[in-house]
């Protein structure tokens, strides 16, 4: 069981490394003027992003069913259902780069003279920032839960 419990919690923190580097990643592409090459790169990005995401979730849902606290002690902690509050929101926000992104590259590939608007890669550097930075709430949260904190 401790094993079982070991790797889970592994898993869960390395999909959360790569979701956030996905991120990161992002964020400095962002800065780059939105051309065809830089619209396929981002989708790429935001596709290690999503497989990250479902890793995270995956991997969380299994400690939350066979680790060793189990399911009653998550149930019952404030902070667990704060971070996964957060990171619903964090989902949410990211259907906008993710969609702009796949629309980029229909459009890159119906136009090989693409360029995105600035104003709109702004925008969605913007989107991906404020994503990033709600992340940095998930380990406090999950720091406080794993405490006991606030129950």
């Amino acid at each position: 069981m401790l094993l079982h419990d070991a790797a889970f919690s592994y898993l869960h923190f390395v999909f959360a490394l790569i979701l956030a580097g996905a991120l990161a990643a992002e964020v400095f592409v962002l800065r780059l003027p939105v051309d065809n090459r830089v619209a396929r790169l981002l989708l790429r990005i935001d596709l290690f992003y999503g497989i990250s995401a479902v890793g995270v979730i995956l991997a969380g849902v299994a400690r939350v069913i066979w680790g060793v606290r189990g399911a009653e002690f998550y149930m019952a902690q404030p902070f667990f259902w704060a971070k996964m509050t957060v990171f619903l929101v964090i989902g949410v926000i990211s259907a906008i780069p993710t969609r702009r992104f796949m629309r980029w590259v229909r459009e890159a590939n119906a136009t090989p003279a693409f360029m995105a608007v600035e104003a709109d890669v702004a925008r969605m550097r913007r989107l991906v920032m404020i994503e990033l930075h709600l992340l940095a709430l998930v380990p406090l949260f999950a720091a406080l839960m794993a405490r006991g904190i606030g129950s």
